[in-house]
């Protein structure tokens, strides 16, 4: 071996120890025999030979380059926002994406606005993460009735109430069951009845910003937890639904799916979702798949925030299924 492939060797082991070993450059220096002055040349020397290749990968490009490929399929979306994910827990996702939708709710409201809050344990994620920003003349209105604890230790009245408390504003609560029971009548008459109730829910007709999460039948039987539907209700939507949005149904391709408890379910319809400006999807985790597609297709929802894996898996399928471009 001559004296040019003894250097490169000495090249190589010094960066393998440097930057694969994390080795200090007085601990080579001391291991090689060869002085630590010595080993920086040879590590200055090995990147400008190319043995060494530095590079920083910065994820906001990639997430940058995943939320346009998610608008060139959708191009009804106004904004995509990809939080970043460092677990794949889902109460780690649902936080992420709760920070990043707080973030970005609390940038766009306006004074005089109104916003209808939905439900669900991404909601709670973002109200929890809400800075203290009054906003003048906001009006904050559930767009649901109650659950119930049963399902997920939270009540909806409860979402609204800690957006308020962070954002100012008066509050509009829906202060019913989020779906009657059997013997209770139709939603219609109950709603009609109650004055009160009639006026929050027709604020969520044509509201400024809505912020919903989304149900998955593969994973969410909060409505049957919380004994509101039997379970035959809920499977009669099995093979049909993909998904709902208060209570709301719909399948794969975003048609609204009528479940048998439709015409007992208290909250805002999806028709007047459609009706609102800025309608925002908080969603994430491989549940969410086959709702945000059914959403997305609906046009349901307009601005999504949601995880880096989950954009990803999205867009896969998404492509996965649009035919090949003719050469």
């Amino acid at each position: 071996m001559n004296n040019a492939d003894d250097h490169l060797a000495r090249l190589i082991e010094v960066a393998r120890a440097y930057y694969l070993q994390n080795r200090t450059q007085a601990e080579i220096a001391r291991s090689i025999g060869i002085s630590r002055s010595m080993v920086s040349r040879d590590l200055a020397l090995a990147r400008s030979l190319g043995v060494v290749e530095i590079r920083i990968h910065d994820p906001r490009v990639t997430r940058g380059a995943f939320a346009q490929r998610l608008r060139d399929h959708f191009p009804h979306l106004l904004d995509v926002v990809i939080a970043p994910t460092f677990s794949d827990r889902p109460d780690a996702i649902r936080a992420s994406i709760g920070r990043a939708a707080a973030h970005y709710l609390s940038e766009r409201l306006q004074p005089g606005q109104r916003l209808v809050l939905g439900c669900g344990r991404t909601l709670r994620e973002l109200v929890d993460a809400l800075p203290k920003y009054p906003v003048p003349g906001l009006e904050i209105v559930q767009a649901m009735g109650n659950i119930g604890h049963e399902a997920h230790s939270i009540d909806y009245n409860e979402i609204a109430r800690k957006a308020a408390d962070a954002l100012g504003g008066r509050v509009y609560y829906v202060s019913a069951p989020a779906i009657l029971g059997k013997r209770a009548g139709g939603a219609r008459e109950f709603i009609e009845a109650n004055a009160v109730l009639s006026h929050a829910l027709s604020l969520t007709q044509g509201a400024d910003v809505v912020v919903i999460g989304l149900g998955s039948l593969e994973s969410d039987l909060l409505y049957a937890q919380a004994g509101l539907i039997e379970l035959d209700e809920l499977a009669s939507l099995q093979g049909r639904a993909v998904g709902d949005i208060c209570g709301r149904f719909f399948d794969q391709a975003g048609a609204e799916v009528i479940a048998p408890f439709a015409d007992r379910t208290i909250g805002i319809a999806l028709g007047d979702l459609l009706q609102s400006r800025l309608r925002i999807g908080v969603a994430g985790g491989s549940d969410k798949i086959a709702p945000l597609l059914g959403a997305l297709r609906g046009q349901y929802v307009n601005v999504l925030i949601s995880d880096e894996i989950t954009v990803k898996e999205l867009i896969g399928i998404v492509e996965s299924e649009s035919p090949e471009e003719e050469n």
